[in-house]
């Protein structure tokens, strides 16, 4: 039983220890994009030898998936139930995840967006890439029947997001109830 237990002590740790390289891998993308990511920026990010990265992510494919995937995952996380929890307006509580996604979560969302567009020269990014979708379409769902529109409502929203990272334009809940219109 003693044995046992520091096993799963390590293995406790070493997951702790990948979840802080890639939260500090999303760190460096949010601060210097896809292309300033290396084990020793990420290392130096989170205060880790870079034998400490590269004991975890050999590659930086590794790394990269792996952080694309785990970032996914903490916004599926994070959007479960939205869709269940949309009450009687449920557009403005659409802009108000958008909002939240820009403004509180600005980082991920500008990181995971790095990721994204770089999964269209690395093809295998590509599958978690699109898995970061899901709860978006889940959530699209709620809003129509229709599985293709929603896929097109995610899209918009795709759009929508790029452009207000980029400063193009801002969130209006009326461009929102304009298009929730449209696809309905």
């Amino acid at each position: 039983m003693q044995v046992r237990r520091g096993v799963d002590g390590r293995r406790k740790r070493g997951e702790l220890r990948r979840s802080e390289l890639l939260r500090a891998t999303v760190e460096v993308i949010r601060c210097d994009g896809v292309a300033g990511v290396s084990h020793r920026a990420v290392a130096a990010k989170a205060d880790v030898s870079v034998a400490s990265i590269t004991y975890h992510f050999a590659t930086l494919d590794d790394l990269l998936v792996a952080t694309l995937t785990w970032a996914a995952d903490d916004l599926a996380a994070e959007l479960h139930g939205w869709g269940s929890e949309l009450g009687s307006r449920p557009t403005d509580e659409l802009a108000r995840l958008i909002e939240h996604n820009l403004v509180r979560r600005r980082g991920r969302t500008l990181a995971l967006y790095e990721l994204y567009l770089y999964a269209a020269r690395r093809p295998e990014l590509r599958s978690a890439a699109a898995a970061w979708l899901e709860p978006m379409t889940d959530i699209a769902r709620t809003f129509t029947a229709d599985p293709r529109k929603a896929q097109l409502l995610v899209a918009a929203l795709d759009g929508l997001l790029l452009q207000c990272l980029i400063g193009a334009r801002e969130v209006d809940r009326a461009d929102i109830a304009a298009l929730l219109d449209v696809l309905r």
